[in-house]
């Protein structure tokens, strides 16, 4: 029963709805079109746009300036001078001239006053008496004794000449310090094939050689690294002297194994060559010096 009613529902629902529903039209034939190309026609072409002429701009005509016409020359006439009067002088008659008076009177403008004079009062000026000077008395330092080297030559010379403390320079006898021992230890055989002009020079001036160059090494300062590590020494220099005051061959002959130190002497030597005594012939000239520190 229930089958039936539900399929009776469905059939009146469509029934409804039927009718709502459209169909579209049968389709028509379509209609064929033929065309004759003969019968079309092409437009004529469209004109090419001919160029426009611009016409050329005129030149400018060139700008000429009115002439200037020369303005005539007004020549001045010279002014007239005015002519001058002579100015005319008045006669006075003798007879009429009128004299003043001397006054007598004193004159109140010109009358000196006389001031009495001050007098002039001398001070007393009260002398200091003079102060009394103490005089200082000299400390005198006691050297320390100084380490000596190894060769019994060098530590003789050890008290000729320094680079910290100089001593005076006293006058030397011919040999000076540099004495026959000290120069055959020097020089060697070598010595006796000089010439004597050579020798002599050598006994007399050996040590004023040596005197200057130490003097020359305390102007130019003990080397800050060696007194730092507190070096000190004896170098053995060796170069040849000219009579013109050249030398040639400068280096050590024994040096002292510190670089500053042994440098040092060479750029010593370098500036006191200058003040050495001159030979009349080339000279070989060895000798020591010295360093120590107090």
């Amino acid at each position: 029963m229930l089958s039936l009613l539900l399929h009776l529902l469905i059939l009146l629902l469509f029934m409804k709805n039927f009718k709502e529903i459209t169909f579209m039209p049968p389709a028509t034939q379509e209609k064929k079109i033929t065309l004759n190309l003969k019968q079309i026609t092409t437009p004529p072409p469209a004109p090419k746009p001919q160029p426009v002429v611009i016409p050329p701009k005129p030149k400018p005509m060139p700008v000429v300036p009115p002439p200037v016409l020369p303005q005539p020359i007004i020549e001045k006439k010279p002014e007239p001078k005015p002519e001058v009067q002579p100015v005319k002088k008045k006669i006075l008659d003798e007879g009429k001239k009128i004299f003043a008076q001397k006054s007598t009177e004193e004159n109140n403008a010109t009358k000196i006053e006389t001031k009495p004079k001050k007098e002039i009062v001398k001070k007393e000026v009260n002398k200091k008496p003079a102060k009394k000077v103490v005089k200082k008395k000299r400390v005198v330092k006691k050297p320390k004794k100084v380490k000596r080297s190894k060769d019994p030559l060098a530590n003789m010379l050890m008290g000729s000449g320094t680079s910290m403390h100089p001593k005076k320079s006293r006058p030397s006898s011919n040999a000076g310090a540099y004495g026959e021992q000290m120069i055959k230890k020097l020089y060697g055989p070598e010595f006796n094939t000089y010439s004597p002009t050579q020798k002599k020079f050598i006994r007399n001036n050996l040590s004023t050689i040596h005197r200057i160059t130490q003097n020359t090494l305390t102007r130019n300062g003990y080397p800050s690294v060696a007194i730092r590590t507190k070096q000190q020494g004896t170098n053995v220099v060796s170069f040849y002297l000219h009579p013109n005051g050249d030398i040639s061959g400068l280096k050590l002959k024994t040096p002292i194994g510190y670089s500053s130190l042994d440098r040092n002497t060479i750029d010593v030597i370098r500036i006191a060559y200058k003040n050495y005594p001159l030979p009349n012939k080339k000279t070989r000239i060895v000798f020591y010096v010295t360093y120590r520190l107090y």
